[in-house]
């Protein structure tokens, strides 16, 4: 499976030529456009933990949808676009387990395994859980984050804000922290959330996260 990845400043698109019988797991209602000989399979992946919300019907949880692309000639093209505005990267698994946001994974090879709950990142508030998507195996793996992606080597600590996390090498341990604002904002402000790692490997993040581009962004509708 070779994969390139277009438009890199602005918008992201994935490029991926799929030779026969090689198989790409896609999230499903990302796919742009194919050519070839290529049949398509939807399956269901869930998260096997229970919520501890008092009310765990109002959240379901964590679920994702993929579609199965195998070509089933010498030459096949799959095209995918995610569905927020940002860059693509590929994560080349070796070694490490790769353990990523939900929303951050766009695709990958058909022989690597997906399983939701391990690790489950436990929030110090509102007694949530945040439940991170695990991928195993040997392969390329495609991540889509909101805004640029940047790349951390990192050896020793390294602070992440939690909403800015897109994925992380399983050789990394973590810490969920609290950190409250000092000053004049602290009155109103919640505390943020950070994720300290420690060791060595390799960290993603994205530059945006959803909360506050959902904000900034109504702010310039207008009402009917």
């Amino acid at each position: 499976m070779k994969v390139k990845i277009l438009d890199e400043r602005d918008n992201s698109v994935a490029r991926i030529l799929l030779e026969e019988n090689e198989l790409l797991m896609a999230q499903a209602g990302t796919l742009l456009a194919l050519q070839g000989n290529i049949t398509q399979n939807t399956t269901f992946r869930r998260s096997s933990t229970k919520s501890n919300l008092p009310n765990p019907g109002i959240i379901p949880a964590e679920s994702i949808f993929l579609t199965e692309f195998r070509g089933l000639d010498p030459k096949n093209e799959v095209w995918l676009a995610p569905s927020t505005i940002g860059n693509i990267i590929v994560h080349e698994i070796t070694n490490y387990k790769l353990i990523t946001v939900p929303s951050a994974y766009l695709a990958c090879d058909g022989n690597m395994n997906l399983f939701f709950g391990i690790p489950e990142i436990k929030l110090p508030h509102n007694n949530q859980d945040l439940t991170l998507l695990s991928i195993t195996g040997n392969g390329k793996v495609l991540l889509n984050g909101l805004g640029a992606i940047y790349t951390i080597d990192v050896d020793g600590d390294y602070w992440v804000n939690i909403d800015n996390l897109v994925a992380f090498e399983n050789s990394l341990k973590y810490e969920v922290t609290q950190q409250k604002l000092q000053g004049l904002r602290s009155w109103w402000a919640k505390p943020k959330l950070f994720i300290k790692f420690t060791g060595e490997g390799k960290l993603y993040c994205q530059t945006h996260h959803a909360k506050d581009w959902g904000h900034l962004s109504a702010t310039k509708l207008k009402s009917k």
